[in-house]
């Protein structure tokens, strides 16, 4: 397989693309940005003058990535299209470097995040045997690794090719061996061996990559038992830790906490009130719904108590869908113009399957945005989620929010500030707002009814 564009950047449909990621055995992986949208993918091409032989294989075989997405560590697999007679298949680029940057700037990991690497693989291919999908093994360049651990793979999933566990494991092996740090750092002995034995085999055969990554996760456990160890022999912890220093410092400060406490909460409840969406707890009917009275830079906006349900964003896709053509154009000039389906992922499944008063989910951002938009409201903040949530109430896994302020999207397109926020309250930036895990929720916020 040859590059296939030998000049670049280049445009490609929607898409530019910026360099050359991998050439697989049919196909070329290129990194691209979408033209209109703040988005960076990676472009998998089936190269021109491919038989329509080549063609249906290549289809199937982005039909059966698109809809394996869930893989745990594999980047999201989103849609196959076709622009100047070239198929390709778009996928999320991974947060962090891939293996293949980290070695041509001569650089290496750490035992842990080899370790790493070797157990989130493990987790990946055993999974695929269980489920009975084939998986190809990965090359460097479809490997990246981000600084606190977190590992993401480009789909290694193939139509009619079967491979053994060792030649899953020995191209893994052969690509860390280079980037393992000095034999000398704890835990390296333990971590070439493992390597080794995905390498070459243990004792002539090849362990399954539960057994390999059990001992990844060993190794790893036992680097914080010792790193817990080591510094629990720190004169700076043994001092922390001494039970008369401590009895001392704790009258020292005792009087002084209590009153800084109180002051504190004082000042913080003051500013929330004004500037950081300070949830009433008396709930407020907006539509016969019971929703939360938020204030935010001196603007009160009804937060509805639950997320929009099933049966509520059904009642949305009918809606829609019987939208005459002006109506929903007007609709959509609001978004991107590659957004055209409201239909969250999964929705068959999630319409059949669960309680249709159970919170929609699978959404992307442009997708809430539209049903907020079409419900006469927007998207609530991080801080007026923060705020009900304060207030006793429980938000899914993930929620979609607009953003750290109080600005519409709109005012801010084009940077970074696509949000979601986790149960504890907390942001969550993501690559883009077509991002779509099966967790996402969300709710809406509407203007504060008048009083007449």
């Amino acid at each position: 397989m040859t590059p296939i564009f030998t000049e670049l950047p280049r445009p490609l449909g929607v898409y530019t693309i910026t360099r050359l990621i991998e050439l697989r055995a049919n196909t070329a992986l290129y990194e691209a940005q979408q033209t209109h949208v703040d988005r960076a993918v990676v472009l998998e091409i089936l190269p021109p003058g491919a038989s329509h032989t080549e063609e249906v294989a290549f289809l199937a075989q982005a039909r059966l990535r698109v809809a394996s997405s869930e893989l745990p560590h594999v980047a999201n697999v989103y849609e196959s299209l076709r622009a100047e007679g070239l198929w390709f298949l778009t996928q999320e680029l991974p947060l962090g470097r891939s293996l293949a940057d980290i070695a041509a700037a001569g650089e290496q990991l750490s035992v842990p995040l080899i370790c790493c690497i070797i157990r989130s693989a493990a987790e990946m291919y055993d999974l695929c045997s269980q489920v009975e999908l084939q998986a190809m093994p990965l090359a460097p360049s479809s490997i990246f690794i981000e600084e606190g651990g977190e590992v993401h793979f480009l789909s290694p999933l193939v139509e009619g090719e079967s491979h053994t566990n060792g030649e899953q494991m020995q191209p893994l092996a052969q690509a860390l061996w280079p980037l393992l740090t000095s034999h000398k750092a704890p835990g390296a002995g333990r971590t070439a061996t493992l390597l080794q034995w995905m390498n070459e085999g243990y004792e002539g055969e090849f362990l399954p990559w539960s057994t390999v990554g059990e001992t990844a996760s060993t190794i790893l456990e036992q680097l914080a038992e010792h790193a817990r160890l080591a510094r629990e022999r720190s004169i700076t912890y043994k001092i922390a830790h001494n039970p008369f220093l401590q009895k001392c410092a704790a009258f020292i400060k005792r009087w002084a906490v209590h009153i800084a406490v109180y002051a504190s909460i004082i000042l913080v409840l003051s500013c929330m009130g004004t500037f950081f969406g300070m949830a009433n707890p008396v709930h407020t009917s907006a539509g016969n719904k019971e929703a939360f009275l938020c204030q935010q830079n001196g603007i009160k906006e009804l937060v509805l108590r639950l997320p929009v349900s099933i049966a509520e964003y059904d009642e949305f896709i009918q809606a829609f869908n019987n939208m005459d053509e002006d109506q929903r154009d007007g609709l959509l000039s609001e978004v991107p113009d590659d957004v055209e389906n409201v239909e969250p992922s999964d929705w068959d499944t999630q319409w059949d399957n669960k309680d249709p008063e159970d919170p929609v989910t699978g959404v992307s951002y442009w997708q809430a945005y539209l049903y907020a938009l079409h419900s006469g409201g927007n998207i609530p903040s991080v801080n007026q989620l923060q705020a009900i949530r304060n207030a006793g109430t429980e938000l899914l896994e993930q929620e979609w929010t607009s953003s750290e302020s109080d600005n519409s999207l709109r005012d801010i397109y084009g940077e970074h500030t696509y949000l979601l926020i986790n149960n504890q309250g907390q942001p969550v930036p993501v690559q883009n707002q077509e991002y779509n895990h099966a967790k996402c929720g969300f709710r809406i916020c509407l203007p504060e009814p008048s009083e007449d």
